[in-house]
């Protein structure tokens, strides 16, 4: 948001201070960006190496790429989300204490709910397309092939060093369902090695002062265990007393995951969220298939929605149980997000069920 403001030489504080604020236009201008993938450029727009006499033609051909670039809806609302909280951020700071006249005033109130009556629809209307409920986010073939790929031992493992560090931040996440900033506050005094050695405490722990990362990661959701196989967290067990012992760094603060690399001093240091997507983004190279923290999330999602139908669990404690497993609430309905492809096949299924019925009677 601030990126796209400079690029235009719109000073956003100078503005609300002054009181001009944002034209109408300029708002839809940002917006209209706004429905365009982030590395989108107007200059990607032209069609180059082949001459199109065709106006017509060419016209389509542009609206191709722009509809291929454009980001899903819950992307579009959190970037209009942040224009309206950084406007009303900066008009506390500049009017909160002296005396804003009615017109100043009411000029504000009508662009913030103007943003404000964008933002809602986007919540109502977050996306016209309809998912098949038999794809898989990441297919299964593909997630047997990346599991084996992460394994220290595996020839396909692209990695030549922290190959141990990077498979259990793999598998971690894979069998907890966890999010990446929980994983990366991890402590060691957090995982249970003890008793039936497959626990991990998640939390949120606001403003850390043993954490020296400029950008300190955190939990979103309420605290909660997350569950995870006796074996991994033995391996984990085994990284934290052979591999991170041996960082003179890593004795000064108790998050697990630590930077194996000295290129800048950082080695012992606790990992940075950058330095967990990098890990990913080699990974996703490797594998021809794009995968990231949180795509493991709902993947494991769709693994939980089978296990428990194979157990025969009732659906109310099934979602109680997911609600639980993901740091959510009880009144959430976060979980709505991710059990759609499940009722959806059960729908299916059952009208499959009255189409045979209704055939017999025929």
């Amino acid at each position: 948001m601030l990126h796209y403001f400079s690029e235009k030489n719109i000073d956003l504080p100078a503005r609300v201070a002054s009181g001009r604020f944002i034209t109408h236009k300029e708002y839809m201008q940002f917006y209209d960006r706004c429905c365009l993938s982030k590395g989108f450029c107007e200059e990607s727009l032209n069609v180059k190496f082949i001459d199109i006499n065709d106006k017509h033609l060419r016209n389509i051909i542009v609206a191709n790429q722009k509809g291929m670039a454009t980001v899903s809806g819950e992307t579009l609302k959190g970037r209009v989300r942040r224009l309206r909280k950084f406007l009303l951020w900066l008009y506390d700071q500049f009017h909160e204490v002296q005396d804003v006249d009615d017109k100043t005033n009411k000029k504000f109130n009508y662009l913030i709910s103007k943003i404000k009556l964008d933002e809602d629809s986007l919540g109502k209307n977050a996306t016209q397309q309809v998912g098949n409920p038999e794809e898989s986010v990441i297919p299964d073939d593909v997630f047997l092939k990346f599991l084996e790929m992460v394994m220290p031992s595996s020839h396909n493992n692209p990695f030549k060093a922290s190959r141990v560090r990077n498979y259990l931040i793999v598998n971690l996440l894979v069998q907890s369902g966890i999010r990446r900033g929980a994983l990366a506050k991890l402590k060691v005094s957090d995982c249970h090695f003890w008793g039936g050695y497959d626990q991990i405490s998640i939390y949120r722990s606001g403003n850390d002062p043993t954490d020296p990362r400029a950008e300190k990661p955190d939990q979103k959701t309420k605290a909660h265990y997350a569950t995870v196989d006796t074996s991994l967290l033995k391996s984990v067990k085994f990284y934290v007393d052979n591999i991170r012992a041996v960082f003179p760094h890593a004795k000064f603060h108790d998050f697990v995951f630590v930077s194996e690399n000295d290129s800048k001093g950082t080695a012992g240091q606790p990992l940075s969220l950058k330095a967990i997507n990098a890990v990913f983004r080699k990974l996703s190279r490797a594998l021809g298939f794009h995968v990231h923290p949180h795509l493991l999330r709902h993947k494991w999602n769709e693994v939980f929605d089978k296990k428990g139908e194979l157990l025969g669990v009732n659906p109310a404690l099934l979602e109680d149980s997911r609600k639980y497993a993901m740091g959510w609430s009880h009144n959430s309905r976060q979980n709505e997000n991710y059990n759609e492809k499940r009722i959806a096949l059960k729908a299916r299924e059952i009208s499959k069920a009255h189409q045979r019925l209704v055939d017999q009677k025929k």
